[in-house]
């Protein structure tokens, strides 16, 4: 969100730079974050004697206890001042429960240093760590570590003896070496690698100089390859992405040339462009103006092969429907046929939704790959454009198909088939509570011990990484005892963690705890909420962190910014009102409350919206409404919100609130009645002020 009339979702608050520098891949997402020291430097070079001279690093003080050593020895990190952190490690005891971590940064930077194609004493040094640390976070860190230091070194078969102990394999860096040393050993692996490569977005160097190069270098890959992957890099609309691919595709085209025509795409149209370029700045100019895009259509258009005919159509398509513009539609018809990628059919399936055009939606979601329709986004659409086909009989069967596929899970489109199928939203039965003994095991889980540290520590982004990385693997037993562990020293966004992975045994009252309920409810009473949308709202903020803090400024557990605050004070006749006052729970809930009742009640009272306003602003959900040619199903307009945090949000927070209602009442519901319709409303432009953005 771009304005200070909007909130975050926990999962956007304010990243660790320290973590991501010095102590963590990338494989492992935090879900929620706190600011940081900062951030990891590469060594500067020697300033000349005129230029200013770096501040020198701070004064060595003998740590207080191993704490205040480890916190030190993290400091240090940061500066890459490898001979402090030997200083500090013996400080820690073997006892220590982040030991590891000490030994970890040391090994990191020796791997980042690395150099030789055959095994070296790193290479001891990591496989010991790997070993006296398996099964933990930071052994698997050092893991993925030690293979990025043997990819990008090409010792394959080391490479290979480690990949298998790795439990997070989703780093795509990883993955592309993986591949490159199956290529490097003579194997076909040209499908698989365009499964990664042929993607919209940018790639690590892992896929771009590694996999794909070597792929090109020894013949498995060829023009028409670099030519998609340029493709793939204009889906994406990162610059960098773009020049890389270009580079490759079109290495005819001149750096100067590139940058003129990733500025300024329409000025590159005049005259007589080659294909490359007439692609290239198509696909740009429908980023910016797809609808000039469509008319420069015309003329360009005729001089295009036909397959770049149809990308280019798919890419305008795409654009026009992040604008929500009415002929969106009728661009993705020009489309058909596309070799696009599920990211870009997806928004030609949300300009047919948009439409009503459920043939369209069935054909463009069944052009999308394997992975793609399997999403229950996707399964879900496609099965009401079957039911929607009245004239084959078959259709409705093939759609029942489809919704039993995805039903009888707590998201939003699961919930939305099972209503399909006629069934009744309630909830299952509840786990039997987990024992003391199954308690006692929980709190004594290594992983669990490490991050009720970190948290001890006031390092929330490191202690999430370890309790996500113990989360995994666990049956249902060991995650309901997690998370009543969790519930019981107050750490409820752990809580919703651990309960939310349960797969037979449930505990929904884990998965959606009500906390402060003597004080939430009253407040919602009198705003004339209802409190299960309320808790659904917060649950999706801040995970019911209460000193979450976003990026932007957002406090709290409904995320409040500072200027909508003030906005709100000011609404609510609060005197002498000072931002540090959102930080109070009864304040904060005051005035998330009250702000969530004004756009409700500004917008209809229409739950989408008004949730859809209570994260983008109410400005940018009334334009949004402006666009439609009729009314939709609110399940409707939820998928086609253009912006990508928006549209998750709202979903979450309804779905949300469909089972804290169940809880509330014991009673079935109904997601679909929640969602209700969304009318056209008259056309307007988001401003940028609490009260419109």
């Amino acid at each position: 969100m771009k304005s200070p009339a909007g909130f975050r979702h926990v999962g956007r608050l304010l990243p660790a730079l320290i973590v991501g520098a010095i102590t963590f891949a990338p494989v492992l997402r935090a879900e929620a974050s706190q600011p940081a020291n900062a951030s990891a430097r590469p060594a500067a070079k020697p300033a000349p004697k005129s230029a200013a001279q770096p501040a020198p690093p701070p004064r060595a003080t003998e740590p207080s206890g191993a704490d205040d050593a480890f916190m030190q020895a993290r400091a240090a990190a940061t500066r890459g001042d490898s001979a402090r952190i030997e200083q500090l490690a013996p400080q820690l005891g073997a006892g220590y429960p982040l030991a590891g971590y000490v030994e970890y940064w040391r090994l990191r930077g020796q791997l980042a240093e690395a150099r030789g194609d055959t095994p070296g004493p790193i290479d001891a040094d990591a496989r010991a760590f790997a070993t006296r640390h398996a099964g933990s976070l930071v052994g698997d860190l050092a893991r993925r570590d030690w293979l990025m230091s043997l990819g990008r070194r090409q010792v394959w078969g080391t490479f290979d003896e480690v990949l298998p102990g790795l439990v997070a394999r989703e780093d795509l860096a990883v993955r592309c070496y993986a591949l490159q040393s199956r290529a490097a050993g003579n194997e076909s692996v040209l499908a698989e690698a365009r499964e990664l490569l042929m993607q919209p977005r940018e790639l690590p160097d892992a896929c771009n100089n590694g996999l794909l190069g070597a792929l090109v270098a020894s013949g498995q890959a060829g023009a028409q390859d670099l030519w998609w992957r340029l493709e793939a890099a204009l889906e994406s609309g990162s610059a960098p992405a773009i020049r890389r691919a270009a580079t490759a595709a079109v290495p005819r085209l001149e750096a100067k040339q590139l940058d003129a025509l990733l500025a300024r795409p329409a000025g590159a149209l005049e005259g007589a462009p080659s294909r490359e370029v007439a692609v290239i700045a198509m696909a740009m100019l429908s980023r910016t103006d797809p609808a000039e895009a469509a008319a420069r259509m015309a003329e360009v258009g005729p001089k295009l092969r036909a397959a770049d005919r149809s990308f280019v159509w798919s890419q305008i398509a795409a654009g026009g429907m992040r604008r929500l513009l009415p002929e969106s539609n009728e661009w993705a018809r020009q489309a058909r046929g596309a070799r696009a990628s599920d990211e870009t059919l997806a928004w030609m399936t949300r300009a047919a939704l948009r439409a009503g055009d459920w043939p369209a939606v069935r054909t463009t979601i069944e052009r999308m790959s394997e992975a793609g329709r399997a999403d229950p986004t996707w399964t879900y659409w496609l099965a009401r454009a079957l039911a929607a086909d009245t004239a084959r009989p078959e259709s409705m069967h093939q759609a029942r198909v489809l919704y039993t596929s995805i039903a009888g899970r707590a998201d939003f489109y699961s919930q939305l088939a099972a209503e399909e199928l006629g069934l009744k939203l309630v909830l299952p039965p509840a786990a039997v509570p987990p024992g003391e003994a199954e308690l006692a095991d929980a709190r004594a889980m290594p992983g669990i011990v490490r991050a009720l540290k970190f948290y001890e520590l006031g390092l929330r982004v490191e202690g999430n990484r370890e309790w996500n990385f113990t989360m995994r693997g666990l049956g249902d037993r060991q995650l309901l005892a997690a998370a009543e562990t969790a519930r019981r020293l107050g750490l409820l966004d752990r809580t919703v963690n651990a309960a939310d992975r349960t797969r037979s045994e449930h505990d929904y009252a884990l998965r959606y705890p009500a906390p402060f309920s003597e004080r939430l409810r009253p407040i919602a009473r009198t705003q004339g909420l209802d409190a299960a949308w309320v808790y659904g709202l917060i649950r999706q903020e801040s995970r019911f962190v209460n000193d979450a803090r976003s990026p932007v400024g957002a406090s709290g557990l409904m995320q409040i910014m500072p200027a909508t605050a003030k906005w709100i004070a000011k609404k609510m006749g609060v005197r002498d009102f000072v931002p540090s006052q959102i930080n109070e729970l009864d304040t904060n809930l005051q005035f998330g409350s009250f702000y969530l009742k004004t756009v409700y009640d500004d917008l209809d009272r229409s739950p989408v919206l008004a949730s859809a306003a209570y994260n983008a602003g109410p400005g940018r959900p009334r334009s949004w409404r402006g666009t439609l040619p009729q009314s939709v199903e609110g399940a409707v307009f939820a998928e086609i919100v253009p912006f990508n945090e928006t549209r998750g949000y709202v979903k979450h927070v309804l779905s949300n609130a469909v089972w804290y209602a169940a809880l509330f009442t014991g009673e079935p519901q109904s997601l679909k009645a929640m969602l209700g319709e969304v009318q056209p409303g008259p056309s307007v432009t988001a401003t940028a002020s609490p009260g419109g953005d």
